[in-house]
């Protein structure tokens, strides 16, 4: 069973960024069953290399969408961006890549922080980015 599973409650209704999120809640369930299965350090730090790498990417991407918009609290949305890469950061300094301790604290923070962020904080700047402003 998938740690996360996608639902229209998560969707922000523009195509490209909910396949972007979409793949990261993928990235974040292979990182669970690499995890889960024999715990092969080199299959869970592959996946986690490619879930920041690809983070990275879908933050640059949803940024430009809020930039190109004129959201208003765009500023703001690339601090909590910022401050998850850091987190993301140090767990990956954390990480002896064989520890199931800190392993269920970075599934645990992924989870709970992707689901938030889109839910509340991604959901803010949907009319400015669909073009229908409240």
């Amino acid at each position: 069973m998938a740690l996360l599973e996608w639902s229209d409650k998560l969707s922000v209704h523009i195509d490209e960024i909910d396949a972007q999120h979409k793949k990261l809640i993928d990235l974040i369930n292979r990182l669970n069953e690499a995890w889960k299965e024999e715990f092969k350090r080199e299959d869970v730090r592959g996946v986690f290399m490619e879930l920041i790498d690809y983070t990275k990417y879908h933050f640059t991407s949803e940024e430009k969408y809020m930039e190109q918009n004129n959201y208003p609290d765009l500023e703001a949305h690339k601090k909590q961006h910022q401050k998850f890469i850091d987190k993301l950061n140090k767990l990956q300094a954390k990480c002896s890549y064989n520890s199931h301790e800190v392993y269920t604290d970075l599934l645990s923070f992924l989870s709970n922080w992707i689901v938030v962020h889109i839910m509340h904080s991604d959901q803010h700047y949907v009319p400015y980015v669909a073009g229908v402003k409240q």
